[in-house]
């Protein structure tokens, strides 16, 4: 049996919290994160309407969930996203944000990636982190596939697609084409907490009057993924536990940060 919960933090650099996460059990359980670009105006509503589209998308689909398409769902949720936008008066630059679509069926999670982000899974006291992100830190979002200008530009910078896995067994990095279809499939018996996260994972640091230091995620995810119990909003309950304990000792995200767990039970 799956158990799920979410999490949401804005960093401390920002103003208001650009990710967005959902997740339920109908018709399945399913979690979906949605990370909006800083420096394009009203991401925070952007990653809202990707999120609600690809749950949208998930339900016209519950029938054939095993046959899906990267590039078919993809292009399925921005060019909805894009009507929405549009009818609430916003520009299609509200658009620019990663999506993480999560879901278990059968006894496998299947995870959609469009843009940068990490799935994390433990077993026992392994933790083993796949890390995507793009050099020049310029994720590849949907939106840029109903925009020729700015698609044209993108692929103008040469940018790539970096697959890292690392864990006990130690670090191996794969480079891809910026438009790599970023999907992965994991048996429910290999892991017994699986995580879905947005980049902020990856953005905490010490600041303080004396020092000022990147902490490496390996240093909090113990914490995060040592759960004294799954019932109800365990997920919360752990991380702002956590997430106290190392502002006590000047540790904060300094981007947004959002989580998705799937726990086996």
């Amino acid at each position: 049996m799956i158990q799920i919960d979410t999490f949401i933090d804005k960093g401390s650099s920002h103003q208001i919290c650009e990710d967005y996460i959902i997740s339920g059990y109908d018709p399945f359980p399913y979690i979906i994160l949605s990370d909006g670009c800083s420096s394009s105006k009203n991401t925070e509503m952007g990653a809202r309407i990707l999120c609600y589209l690809s749950k949208q998308y998930l339900k016209y689909r519950k029938e054939d969930l095993h046959n899906l398409k990267y590039r078919q769902i993809g292009n399925w949720i921005i060019h909805n996203s894009e009507m929405v936008a549009r009818q609430l008066g916003l520009s299609i630059n509200c658009l620019d944000a990663t999506l993480i679509i999560a879901f278990h069926i059968d006894g496998q999670i299947y995870v959609y990636m469009y843009g940068d982000g990490a799935i994390i899974k433990k077993k026992g006291d392994d933790i083993t982190i796949n890390k995507i992100d793009f050099n020049k830190n310029a994720p590849y979002y949907l939106s840029y596939q109903i925009d020729d200008y700015r698609n044209n530009l993108y692929h103008e910078m040469g940018n790539d697609l970096t697959i890292t896995i690392s864990g006990s067994d130690g670090e191996s990095c794969e480079v891809y084409a910026y438009d790599y279809p970023a999907f992965f499939t994991f048996n429910a018996r290999d892991f017994d907490t699986l995580f879905i996260t947005s980049d902020g994972i990856f953005s905490f640091i010490v600041e303080s009057a004396t020092e000022r230091r990147v902490v490496p995620e390996g240093d909090v995810l113990p914490d995060f993924m040592n759960f004294k119990n799954v019932k109800g909003e365990f997920l919360k309950r752990r991380l702002n536990k956590a997430l106290k304990n190392l502002n006590r000792r000047d540790i904060n995200h300094y981007d947004d940060l959002s989580v998705g767990a799937f726990i086996n039970i």
